[in-house]
């Protein structure tokens, strides 16, 4: 069975993801630094609030324990994840902690991706028809947009 265009989507933002925060750690002028901070930023914070207005706002009202847990422990992650990048964000390009924090942020990030396509996709799956995913899709569209403004 072919995957859902919705989970489809958040499969290729994620990989967008992983080559952007590789992208921003290698970076090694200020220039370049800002550069690819800025386009990571651009690619994971829309996500992050489009993923919180849809996904995982669907999971967290879910009957099963289990998995209004993992809903829970997702949004605690992107919280995280939202602290730092905002940090890395305010710094200057050449701070020596620059590069620290951006490597933080990256692995942060990818134990998260890794853990939402392994469990939240499974449980949207689950606990989702087709039109209810179209309908989330939707959902994630419009807070990324938004999100996008800000």
């Amino acid at each position: 069975m072919a995957e859902h265009p919705f989970l489809k989507h958040l499969r290729e933002d994620h990989e967008e993801q992983k080559k952007l925060g590789k992208q921003l750690i290698d970076a090694s002028s200020p220039e370049e630094r800002e550069k690819m901070r800025q386009k990571f930023y651009e690619e994971l914070y829309p996500h992050m609030v489009g993923e919180e207005a849809s996904m995982f706002k669907r999971l967290k009202g879910a009957d099963d324990e289990e998995i209004r847990g993992d809903a829970l422990e997702n949004l605690q992650e992107h919280h995280v994840a939202k602290i730092v990048l905002r940090e890395l964000m305010d710094l200057e390009t050449d701070s020596e902690v620059f590069k620290a924090k951006a490597k933080v942020l990256d692995e942060l990030n990818r134990h998260h991706l890794e853990e939402e396509e392994k469990e939240a996709f499974k449980h949207l799956q689950k606990l989702c028809s087709d039109q209810e995913l179209s309908e989330l899709f939707e959902q994630y569209e419009q807070a990324e947009e938004k999100a996008k403004e800000e």
